[in-house]
């Protein structure tokens, strides 16, 4: 089965790079199964770890994203960060192999405030949460990101013109080898059909 893009992908080729979490992950991980793509589901030195698809990473990448992590925060200016950061650093993972990331979660705009009273003192826009450090290195390394945020019901891709994320009215298409599948964990019916409609707007065009 190939997909046909600006060059020939074969499925068996393709690799969704994730985290195992509840929520987003695991939705990505199961389309993942469904249409035969293998997933590589990121983790460092957890027990709370379950997915089938677990990659331990490397020492040498745990440190990557340590430093990776400190760098994002210069954008997201949050507090605490460093009793998560067997999480958050293996998120650099996720990014590190990656071309393209898809995220499932809330865009916090400058000045506006999240449901936990986060309040987005920057510049520019950050993602809730954990995710928000993925995406943040995903910017910082140049990366294909797209965003659907389940409060705007709605695409987002991020502008490296504007530096913002702006709306989109299509889906977006997996069209790299190595793309991200990640996002919150508090995912509603919204965000699943998003993510479905990925993968169905990825083969529409092979799978009837």
């Amino acid at each position: 089965m190939d997909i046909f893009f600006e060059e020939t992908i074969d499925v068996k080729d393709m690799v969704c790079h994730s985290g195992g979490a509840m929520g987003s992950d695991t939705e990505f991980e199961n389309m993942n199964t469904k249409y035969g793509i293998k997933t590589k589901a990121y983790s460092y030195k957890t027990p709370m770890h379950k997915s089938d698809n677990k990659v331990e990473i490397s020492d040498d990448d745990y440190k990557e994203g340590i430093v990776e992590v400190n760098k994002a925060n210069k954008w997201l200016n949050r507090f605490g960060i460093h009793k998560y950061m067997n999480l958050l650093a293996r998120n650099w993972a996720q990014v590190k192999y990656s071309q393209q990331i898809f995220a499932v979660g809330v865009i916090i705009k400058p000045g506006e405030k999240n449901n936990k009273g986060y309040y987005n003192k920057g510049k520019y826009d950050v993602i809730n949460g954990g995710t928000g450090y993925a995406i943040q290195m995903g910017i910082n390394h140049n990366r294909e990101i797209y965003v659907f945020d389940q409060n705007k019901d709605s695409w987002f891709k991020w502008s490296y013109t504007t530096m913002s994320f702006l709306k989109i009215d299509y889906i977006p298409k997996i069209t790299c080898k190595n793309f991200a599948g990640i996002g919150t964990r508090e995912i509603n019916d919204n965000g699943k059909k998003a993510i479905s409609d990925i993968y169905k707007e990825t083969f529409k065009e092979i799978i009837k």
